[in-house]
């Protein structure tokens, strides 16, 4: 529809467009969003599902690690406990104490023990640590930082029982705290 225009004698002509989208176009295009969106999801789930195992294997690995360093700086036997009540699930809680006396692999004393630290858990309901080699309810490091069993002690955490996202946390006879490549066997709470 030509629209004239008068601008100081002479007549200027434009053709007056509309610009937008028409509904079809719009309903094309919610669609495809909704295509990708169904084929991200469960990447998406998987992903975060991934992250979670690995950040609290990040966390349990870190505590693990602070309680080796303490028993080296303080010269002393430094025991990191279970405190679920379970043995051998290390997901509903640890408590890191240096002990009052030599004895190592035992359950905290107030009146002899020093509390470090005190950890709550995982804070996921569907993580779970659980050990699968020794590590039932203390892992005791020594004053020179190697660990109170001549064993290496494992401990696997997964999400669901799916043992594809399994993570295994080892701790060597000398204290040092790995993440082994090899794949767990085991993924049960």
């Amino acid at each position: 529809m030509p629209n004239a225009l008068s601008c100081s004698g002479r007549t200027i002509t434009s053709r007056l467009s509309v610009q937008g989208f028409s509904l079809i176009e719009l309903l094309i295009v919610l669609i495809l969003i909704g295509i990708f969106a169904a084929i991200a999801m469960p990447n998406l789930q998987q992903l975060i599902a991934t992250n979670r195992v690995q950040s609290a294997t990040n966390e349990l690995m870190s505590q693990l690690q602070y309680a080796r360093s303490e028993a080296v700086v303080r010269n002393r036997l430094v025991i990191v406990e279970n405190t679920s009540g379970q043995s051998g699930r290390w997901d509903q809680g640890i408590r890191i104490f240096v002990a009052g006396n030599t004895t190592a692999n035992r359950a905290y004393n107030s009146s002899t023990d020093t509390e470090l630290r005190s950890h709550a858990g995982l804070g996921q309901p569907k993580l779970a640590a659980k050990s699968t080699s020794g590590a039932a309810s203390w892992l005791s490091f020594r004053p020179n930082g190697t660990l109170a069993t001549t064993t290496a002690q494992q401990i696997v955490l997964c999400e669901d029982g799916d043992l594809s996202l399994a993570r295994v946390i080892e701790v060597q006879p000398s204290g040092r705290v790995t993440t082994p490549t090899a794949a767990p066997t085991t993924c049960s709470p």
